[in-house]
């Protein structure tokens, strides 16, 4: 199996744990603040680290160049797998993480964004465009640190 293509998918099963805890912690107001402090460290360790696993799996010598190519293929495969499971988990907790932020949100606020023509993102069809958005940036996310973890292990581990 290709170097990258492991690191992607080591690096998509921690994204997809990620992931899935922190929407859970979502439907929980009282903990959802402290989870997504707590997990966002491990997101961004995770995505050069699928760049590091892609360099050093390969074959000695590496070059800076072949380990941030690695790192990139590792890092879309990675990236994707996340944005698959981003899409499917918040379809499951779409609704329920929908009401609750409007719930939290004073009268005066809901009716600012109704004026603003922005009440369409509350909607399913809008959570679902945004969601697909948030899949498309953290593969952006995913390529481009993967790259600079993979270039960086490779510069540094040359044999």
């Amino acid at each position: 199996m290709r170097p990258w293509l492991k690191a992607g998918l080591i690096g998509g099963g921690v994204l997809a744990i990620l992931t899935i805890i922190q929407s859970v912690g979502m439907l929980f107001p009282e903990v959802s603040g402290i989870i997504s402090c707590c997990i966002c460290i491990p997101f961004l360790l995770a995505y050069p680290g699928v760049g590091v696993l892609a360099a050093y799996w390969l074959t000695p010598p590496r070059t800076a160049g072949e380990g941030a190519k690695e790192g990139a293929l590792g890092g879309v495969v990675a990236g994707a797998i996340g944005a698959v499971i981003i899409f499917i988990m918040a379809l499951i907790t779409g609704s329920a993480g929908i009401q609750q932020a409007l719930q939290q949100l004073p009268p005066d606020a809901l009716q600012a964004l109704e004026e603003m023509g922005m009440s369409g993102l509350f909607s399913p069809g809008g959570f679902a465009a945004l969601n697909c958005l948030d899949g498309i940036c953290g593969i952006l996310w995913a390529v481009a640190l993967g790259a600079a973890g993979g270039a960086v292990l490779a510069a540094v581990k040359r044999d």
